[in-house]
């Protein structure tokens, strides 16, 4: 026995003749850990669940004195980049809220966690190096928005809905947490 499948139309979906088995991926360079990651969250429904802070998260929000003790202004004043003092300052305090305003949900605490991870070990492995090679700020300011471009194509689905701009402030919020400088050591 034979089917005659001429002259179908479908205008959304598939014609299978017995299984279809549909197999989604994320875009090419997107994290897998966050896409798991904002599937819990849509379980979540949202920023709500627990209210203490994981260990890693309350690392990053804690000031660092082993480090370098300077706030965000000396560390910017001091690198020349006195222009971005303002608008960093701003960018640093959203980005402290946007975490704050998730602290009670544990999966969107690990991504806070991953994207904060992400940023100082880049800033570490491609920017401190540019740094202390005593690079021009412009191809020092290049590499920073590579990173920052790179991450926010890594969000993927980014159901935290943060811009580039809030992972540069995730940024500036590790700079004046003592975790990253733009000057020589």
């Amino acid at each position: 026995m034979s089917t005659e499948q001429s002259g179908n139309q479908v205008l959304h979906g598939s014609i299978v003749g017995r299984d279809q088995t549909i197999h989604q991926y994320a875009p090419k360079g997107t994290n897998r850990e966050i896409q798991t990651l904002y599937e819990r969250l849509k379980v979540e429904r949202g920023c709500s669940g627990v209210s203490d802070i994981c260990d890693e998260l309350n690392h990053y929000m804690s000031l660092q004195p082993d480090i370098d003790v300077r706030g965000l202004d000396a560390k910017l004043n001091e690198s020349n980049r006195a222009d971005l003092l303002f608008i960093a300052k701003q960018m640093k305090e959203k980005a402290a809220k946007a975490i704050m305003r998730c602290q009670t949900s544990k999966t969107a605490q690990r991504i806070f966690v991953i994207i904060l991870d992400q940023i100082h070990f880049d800033f570490m492995m491609k920017v401190t190096p540019l740094i202390e090679g005593d690079k021009d700020r412009v191809v020092v300011d290049e590499k920073i928005s590579e990173i920052i471009e790179g991450l926010y194509s890594a969000l993927g689905e980014n159901l935290l809905e943060l811009s580039a701009k809030d992972l540069l402030g995730l940024l500036f919020f590790l700079g004046g947490n003592c975790h990253i400088r733009w000057d020589k050591c």
